[in-house]
């Protein structure tokens, strides 16, 4: 298992104990590195029938692009625009799995923050 599988795995507990109804959520805040040309890939379970926005701050030295998939692999929102500031929105039918996929299309790294509130 790679350091951002296990991150994956201690993030989505955290978020599971923070998107509880009826608790109140400080959301999530994560910062991490996407290499040059390539893909940070995280699952979370997203509470069905909330809003949940998902915002990634990049350093500015790349554009990053924000996907995010459903359990069957389906694209439900992305923010593919020319910056490193990306911002959506979902409110999934059902508490499901959801993958949350963060591209760097630049030569460099790019260093970023992402929250889940």
């Amino acid at each position: 298992m790679n350091t951002k599988s296990i991150l994956s795995l201690a993030l989505a507990a955290l978020f599971a104990l923070v998107a509880t109804p009826g608790t109140a959520s400080a959301g999530i805040v994560h910062t991490d590195r996407v290499n040059a040309n390539c893909t940070d890939v995280y699952e979370f379970t997203l509470p069905g029938g909330e809003w949940t926005r998902i915002t990634v701050d990049g350093d500015g030295d790349t554009d990053l692009d924000l996907f995010i998939y459903d359990e069957r692999g389906r694209l439900i929102d992305s923010d593919e625009d020319d910056t490193d500031y990306c911002v959506v929105s979902v409110r999934p039918r059902r508490t499901a799995k959801y993958t949350i996929k963060i591209k760097n299309w630049g030569d460099v790294y790019n260093e970023y923050q992402m929250t889940i509130e």
